[in-house]
């Protein structure tokens, strides 16, 4: 299997719009974790990203897709190619955690006074 450069997955990461001073760094590790999942298609995908800007489509895992996760959750590819990770990886508690974000992002906060 291919491996990934940390350096280059860090300069697209960045032309994604990732901002090195929030975290970058977790989110390159967590990416390159994805290859000592049993599962290896989150880290194919990953592969995939680095080689042609596009990530694949996959069948609903627990009612999540890669729909539901562009549209509703707003992710970018990357975040995608790890949300995809964390279903294989857990589905049932992932799914759970995911839709979570969906619920966080639809509730309104007042503004402090």
């Amino acid at each position: 299997m291919n491996t990934i450069d940390r350096n280059q997955l860090k300069e697209r990461l960045v032309d994604e719009g990732y901002i090195p001073e929030f975290g970058i760094e977790n989110t390159i590790d967590n990416l390159l974790n994805l290859q000592n999942l049993e599962d290896k298609s989150a880290y194919e995908m990953l592969l995939e990203w680095m080689e042609t800007g596009k990530v694949r489509k996959f069948e609903p895992i627990e009612g999540i897709d890669m729909k539901y996760l562009r549209s509703t959750l707003k992710m970018k590819d990357p975040a995608i190619i790890l949300a995809y990770g964390m279903l294989l990886y857990d589905p049932k508690r992932n799914a759970i955690f995911l839709k979570k974000q969906e619920n966080k992002r639809n509730c309104y906060i007042p503004p402090k006074k």
